[in-house]
């Protein structure tokens, strides 16, 4: 994988490590594939989130949870939010989740994780003591990225309550990922040789030096330990240990220019100004933007004057001023530049990362001669994490300005669907008014009455098909009938009299049958006309409350339309704050810088003048 130098930097000084830990956002761990979801709208939060979309996933994750749509995952769900909102800085908001999820959940992953991210909180916050406790109660070990977060939190509790051989012991016990674990050491390192701790700073620099590197991070890590803990010693005048560290360095690494220049100043001091001359010259040749490269060039000069050679010294004198003149004269063009604001533009128009919060971090510099300038100005903590927040301002902005977009939208759909309403309600009113429901009702309670009546009665003929009530109809009649002839009306009364029984013993053996299958069509008759009453309350209901709900739907969009253009005023707002802010970052930066170069350019002209003047005594 290609370095990224800015990130080396960033890391390596302790103030990005937020961001090797987005892979384990609560509750989650992203190098733990496999989580089981029950809830479709906690997946679609996972999708988000695991696109490093936390924006996203924040967003839906709340308007699920605010219409309970996440029932299965309720710990996990206020975990990751809790997660996601101090990702974006709201520290308030997410201790207020952690501390209700301690108070309501019994699961030991959750109330582990929530015990961290809330010492995590009062940390931030400045609330060592309270941190502590928080750390200190976490009963089982987090995922393997918290796990090692979480002693690097604690050693910095510790360093910052002045317990430093407490912090050292704790970082040299834990078992933690390389990575973090050296990071971790360099870290406390460099803050207790900082805080004058020299003995106990050095053991954890001299570990993170001398470590074994198994990528190019690893080693640009054990070359700025190195170069730490030699200027450490020169600084205590242990000139001959400063040396030693100092040519671990790799000759051609990230910090090999700090590393040439100390070992110049370690050779110096023992008055072996010709190794001395040696590291420098080569430093010498190296981009000049450089700080030990511009110091480098009064040092060369230096070198040969102590060495008796002034005419090379005058020289190297000479060329410093010209190249210190030209960088003076770059740096007011780019100062120009920064006090306009055109810098940030410079520095995102390469960007083309989706994520945001802590998640984000930039990338590389874009290609352009003025961002060999702004390369120490984006490694500085301040300006690199207000860059974030600006960048997370302008994201917010392109949210609001889709969603403004996505409300008009819903204006013309609202409008759409107005004027279908008025199209298709007449027709469907006429629809309905077809239908005599109260008749239909009658009618089945009718026939509910007769089956009844039926049953109580056994009235075989009742429920009889049809033909067989038309054939007892016509059987019926003729007993009564005069008209029978008088000759065969002996026979005709006896067929009468047995098509009359064998019509009546077979309504008589179906009898049963055909009042429960009629009994069952009327129960089916009562389920249908019960859903149909039902289907035309509802339509009558639709159609009372029509032109509430399309009017409801109008106010509602109006009334977000107000709060987006409320929300982007003070977005406006907070992007200009953060403009003139990161503005004066970058530009104390680039004063530093010219302050620096016309400091040099001042001792250059004045250590020239002295070797012209003796060169000039010399003559006469």
């Amino acid at each position: 994988m290609r370095s990224n130098p800015v990130r080396q930097i960033l890391r390596s000084s302790g103030l990005s490590l937020l961001l090797a830990c987005a892979c384990a956002t609560p509750g989650l761990a992203k190098d733990k594939p496999g989580v089981i979801v029950q809830d479709p709208h906690y997946g679609e939060v996972l999708f988000y989130f695991y696109q490093d979309d936390h924006f996203g996933a924040l967003s839906h994750l709340i308007a699920a949870r605010a219409q309970d749509r996440v029932p299965d995952h309720d710990a996990e769900a206020e975990l990751l939010q809790g997660g996601l909102l101090l990702s974006w800085g709201q520290h308030v908001e997410a201790g207020r989740i952690f501390d209700r999820l301690l108070a309501t959940t019994n699961e030991p992953g959750v109330r582990d994780q929530a015990w961290f991210y809330l010492g995590k909180v009062r940390y931030q916050r400045g609330y060592l003591s309270e941190a502590e406790q928080a750390l200190a109660a976490i009963e089982n070990e987090l995922p393997r990225q918290l796990e090692a977060e979480r002693y690097d939190l604690l050693a910095r509790v510790y360093m910052d309550q002045g317990r430093f051989a407490e912090a050292v012991d704790l970082l040299e016990s834990q078992r933690a990922p390389r990575d973090w674990r050296g990071f971790a050491r360099f870290n406390t390192g460099v803050a207790l040789v900082r805080m004058g701790q020299l003995e106990l700073g050095a053991r954890l620099l001299e570990k993170v030096g001398t470590m074994r590197a198994g990528d190019e991070e690893q080693r640009s890590l054990r070359d700025r330990a190195n170069v730490a803990l030699g200027f450490a010693y020169l600084q205590a005048d242990l000139q001959g240990d400063a040396r030693t560290v100092l040519q671990r360095v790799r000759l051609n690494g990230p910090f090999s220019n700090k590393a040439l220049l100390g070992a110049g100043w370690a050779d110096s001091a023992a008055d072996n100004y010709r190794a001395a001359l040696a590291s420098w010259l080569e430093l010498s040749e190296r981009d000049v933007l450089d700080s030990a490269v511009q110091e480098s060039l009064l040092a060369v000069p230096y070198a040969f004057a102590r060495l008796g050679a002034e005419p090379q010294a005058a020289e190297y004198y000479a060329r410093a001023l010209d190249v210190y003149t030209s960088e003076i004269g770059r740096l007011n063009g780019i100062i120009s530049e920064a006090g306009s604001g055109q810098l940030l533009k410079i520095l995102l128009a390469a960007d083309e990362s989706d994520s945001n919060g802590w998640a984000w971090e930039l990338e590389q510099l874009p290609e352009d001669e003025r961002s060999r300038y702004l390369y120490f100005t984006v490694a500085d903590h301040r300006f690199h994490e207000g860059l974030k927040a600006y960048r997370d301002l302008l994201a917010l902005s392109d949210y609001l300005s889709a969603w403004r977009d996505k409300l008009d939208a819903y204006r013309d759909m609202v409008a759409t669907r107005e004027i279908a309403y008025a199209q298709r309600l007449p027709v469907l009113q006429t629809r309905v008014a077809e239908f005599d429901l109260p008749g239909m009702q009658n009618e089945l309670e009718a026939i509910e009455s007769a089956t009844a009546e039926a049953r109580s009665r056994r009235d075989i003929v009742a429920v009889a098909p049809t033909a067989e009530q038309q054939l007892w109809v016509q059987l019926t009649a003729l007993e009564d009938n005069p008209a029978f002839p008088t000759a065969k009306a002996a026979e005709q009364r006896e067929r009468h009299r047995i098509l009359k029984g064998l019509a009546q013993w077979n309504m008589d053996r179906e009898f049963k049958l055909r009042l429960w299958r009629q009994e069952r069509r009327n129960a089916e008759l009562r389920t249908l006309m019960e859903d149909a009453a039902a289907q035309f309350a509802g339509v009558n209901a639709t159609v009372a409350s029509l032109d509430g709900t399309v009017e409801g739907f109008a106010a509602r969009i109006d009334r977000l339309e107000r709060e987006v253009d409320y929300r982007q005023t003070q977005l406006d707002a907070a992007l200009r704050a953060y403009r003139e802010h990161l503005s004066g970052l970058a530009l104390d930066e680039l004063n530093g810088q010219k302050d620096r170069l016309l400091t040099y350019r001042a001792q250059a002209r004045f250590a020239l003048a002295s070797i012209y003047d003796r060169l000039a005594a010399q003559a006469d």
